[in-house]
C-alpha cells in the first residue's frame, strides 16, 4: 500500500522534473514560468512536509496513546494478581476453619494476618464484612472451648451458639463472592 505522503512526495519531484525540462527546453513563456515557478514549488513544498510532519504527529500520539493503554492494562493485572492473593490467603483460612470445625489461634492470627491488607485493596464492605467474620471466628473459638469446660444446659446453649457462628463462618462462600467480584472482574475481554 503506498502512504499518502509518498504520493505527494512524488507529484512534488514530478513537478520539478517538468520545471527543469521546460526550463531546458526554452519555451517562450520562460520567464512567467521562471516567475511563477519558484513561489509555487515553495508552496508546495511547504505544504507537502507540512502535511508530512501532521501525519507523523498523529503516528506519535497513536504510539504514545498505546503505551499508556499497557502501561495502565499492567498496573490493573498487577492489582487484581494482589487481590486475588489476598481472597485465597482469606478463602484458605475460612476452608480450614470449615474443614476442622474449630478454631486455632494459629487460625486465627493467619486470617488476621490475611485481612492486614483488605484495607489497601478492597472498599468498606469487604472490610466490614470480613471484620464481622473475625468476631464469628473469635466466638465459635470460645464456644468450643466453653464446649470443653460446661455441663447441662449451659454446654447445650454453647453448642447452639457454636452452631451459629460456625454457619456464620461457612456462608463466606455464599456472601463472599458477590462482595469481591466487583474488585476482580476483568474490565476488558483478553
Amino acid at each position: 500500500m503506498i502512504l499518502k505522503y509518498e504520493i505527494a512526495l512524488g507529484a512534488l519531484l514530478a513537478s520539478a522534473f517538468w520545471l527543469f525540462a521546460a526550463i531546458l527546453a526554452g519555451a517562450p513563456s520562460i520567464v512567467v514560468l521562471k516567475d511563477f515557478a519558484g513561489p509555487v514549488a515553495t508552496v508546495f513544498a511547504a505544504s507537502v512536509a507540512g502535511w508530512v510532519a501532521y501525519t507523523l504527529g498523529r503516528a506519535q500520539v497513536a504510539v504514545a496513546e498505546r503505551t499508556w493503554q499497557t502501561s495502565n492494562e499492567k498496573i490493573v493485572l498487577d492489582l487484581f494478581d494482589k487481590r486475588l492473593a489476598t481472597f485465597e490467603d482469606i478463602r484458605g483460612v475460612i476452608g480450614e476453619a470449615v474443614r476442622e470445625g474449630k478454631v486455632t489461634d494459629d487460625l486465627y492470627n493467619r486470617y488476621c494476618r490475611a485481612i492486614d491488607r483488605v484495607p489497601y485493596f478492597f472498599g468498606e464492605e469487604v472490610q466490614d464484612y470480613l471484620e464481622s467474620i473475625r468476631l464469628h471466628l473469635i466466638e465459635l473459638q470460645h464456644a468450643q472451648s466453653a464446649i470443653e469446660y460446661e455441663q447441662g444446659a449451659e454446654r447445650q446453649k454453647m453448642v447452639v451458639k457454636r452452631s451459629e457462628h460456625f454457619m456464620a463462618v461457612a456462608r463466606f462462600y455464599i456472601k463472599s463472592p458477590p462482595l469481591f467480584a466487583a474488585y476482580m472482574k476483568a474490565h476488558q475481554k483478553a
